[in-house]
Parts: structure tokens; sequence; C-alpha cells
């Protein structure tokens, strides 16, 4: 698993005003790419599962706690994630995300790689 801080920007291109807007890792050469949004209540769980391809999970609002037991399920890592992180899990990582408060969160899974562009490493290896 990995952490990362989205990048911030002030958008005003297009005449556009008061607007900041968080910037997701570019997804490059997917065959396939999902996006879902996810409402978790507070308490509420996504359950332990294997992804079945790069899954990006952005929090958007609220707060939780996600956690991997790595690809051969024996690693224990476990990370609060905040609005405008990600965590990031491989295909096969076996993982789950618990909401500590009310939250929202968008979910990218893709079949292509990640560009990642001014995001910051919180946890996990560098990027590539």
């Amino acid at each position: 698993m990995r952490i990362i801080q989205l990048p911030v920007r002030e958008i005003s291109r297009f005449g556009s005003d008061g607007v900041d807007m968080d910037f997701l890792p570019q997804v490059l050469d997917a065959e396939r790419t999902t996006v879902n949004i996810a409402r978790i209540v507070a308490g509420g769980s996504l359950g332990e599962h294997p992804a079945t391809s790069l899954q990006v999970f952005a929090v958007l609002a609220g707060d939780g706690l996600v956690t991997s037991r790595g690809l051969d399920g024996d690693a224990d890592e476990r990370w609060l994630i905040l609005p405008g992180q990600a965590a990031i899990w491989e295909s096969g990582e076996i993982h789950a995300t618990t909401a500590t408060t009310d939250l929202l969160a968008a979910i990218v899974e893709t079949s292509g790689e990640l560009l990642y562009r001014d995001h910051e490493v919180l946890f996990g290896p560098p990027l590539g």
C-alpha cells in the first residue's frame, strides 16, 4: 500500500473563480478504467478483499483507516487517511477500509499504469 498527498491547484481558466482541485494520478495505456464513488457511514467498512486491479482510493470528505496485508497476505499495514489523500493498492493486494467519520471517496480501478505529478508519498515505497 502507498499513501500519497494529492496536489491541489487553484483553477482560474475559463473564467473560473473560487475553485481548488485535487489531482489524481493520470492513468496511462489502460484497456479498462472505472471510477466509482463510495459513501461509507461512520463505523462502516469496505471488507477485506484482494484488489482486482490497480486501485486508487481518494478521500474527498471524512476520514478513515485503510489497511493492507499486501500481496502475500503477511504484511499488516494500517494508515489513517484524510481528505486530499489517496491509498493506492496493487492488483491482488489484500486491503480494507473503515470509516472513522462519514466518508466520501472516489475509487479508480484500472488496468493501466499511473503517472504521478507533484504527488508526495506519505507512506509506502517511493514513486517510480
